[in-house]
């Protein structure tokens, strides 16, 4: 874990999204929590070395940054759409298991059945959190998912992007709104930060978000060469692939299966491919190419 700046500390190790401590005079709040449960019972103890924990926010409804909070103390925050979809579209507890017996198999001895939190403050645009000192602006970002937010310290010059930005490489697009996404982008860049917290990999800075949005243009600019040149999507998701530094293994810990990953990449240029071939494609993604 390492400290950014004054009273923000950042996790960054987990297999699954970034993790964080915002400090303030009137407790704290978690961006996120970690994907495995074995990694969620030491983030809680070392939260609770902190002090009491006020919120839980939650920056979209994946696995990856939810999983772990039924162990984790707290008001579970997300905006509206999250929580519908925490509750209507989870994964299956058989899929939770046969994912945790390959990536933490000592998870399923601390979560034997699925136990979700679902969050109990929600909102549709943006809302801030008030805790003394401090001021958590929470802003609705579509992108990486259309219920997708970012976490704004003004005061502290941190931003935290979830999966609208990462420093490890591209996330998944199955599930984006790729025009709304560089319109994300945009926002984000707007702001005034100094610190960066991506959603997965290590802490930047504006020019982070510069070098996502490149590697993001690159592969959408591909498989729109694929579909302006008549290869069917089909084809296109075979040939067409994107470096995974998120769900693949490190020295520290076990990835995700190779055919999950595989599934992800094919999904993510099915999803790509369907948007660019619209009748009426974003405006943001039309001037992407």
């Amino acid at each position: 874990m390492e400290q950014i700046t004054s009273g923000v500390f950042v996790e960054t190790g987990n297999l699954g999204s970034n993790n964080s401590i915002i400090l303030a005079d009137e407790g704290t709040v978690l961006i996120d929590a970690p994907h495995k449960p074995t990694d969620a019972a030491r983030w809680r103890d070392t939260a609770a070395e902190f002090g009491e924990t006020s919120y839980l926010v939650h920056t979209d409804h994946h696995i990856d940054h939810t999983l772990g909070n039924f162990l984790l103390p707290g008001k579970v925050v997300s905006h509206s759409v999250t929580r519908r979809r925490m509750a209507e579209e989870y994964p299956s507890w058989g899929y939770v298991r046969d994912l945790l017996s390959v990536i933490d198999p000592k998870g399923l001895d601390v979560m034997p059945k699925l136990a979700l939190r679902l969050p109990t403050v929600t909102f549709e645009d943006g809302m801030q959190l008030h805790l003394g000192d401090v001021t958590v602006e929470l802003m609705h970002l579509p992108g990486h998912t259309g219920n997708s937010l970012v976490a704004y310290l003004p005061e502290r010059g941190v931003l935290f992007s979830g999966d609208n930005v990462c420093e490890a490489g591209l996330p998944s697009f199955q599930d984006a709104d790729v025009g709304a996404w560089f319109e994300a982008l945009d926002r984000i860049a707007g702001l005034d930060f100094e610190f960066l917290v991506p959603g997965h990999g290590e802490v930047g800075t504006k020019e982070t978000v510069e070098t996502f949005r490149d590697h993001a243009r690159d592969l959408v600019r591909r498989v729109g060469e694929a579909a302006r040149a008549g290869i069917p999507a089909d084809e296109a998701a075979d040939r067409i692939g994107f470096e995974d530094k998120i769900h693949t293994a490190t020295a520290s810990y076990a990835g995700y299966p190779d055919d999950l990953i595989e599934q992800f990449q094919r999904r993510s240029v099915l999803s790509i491919y369907g948007q660019l071939t619209r009748d009426r494609p974003h405006p943001a993604l039309a001037r992407s190419l």
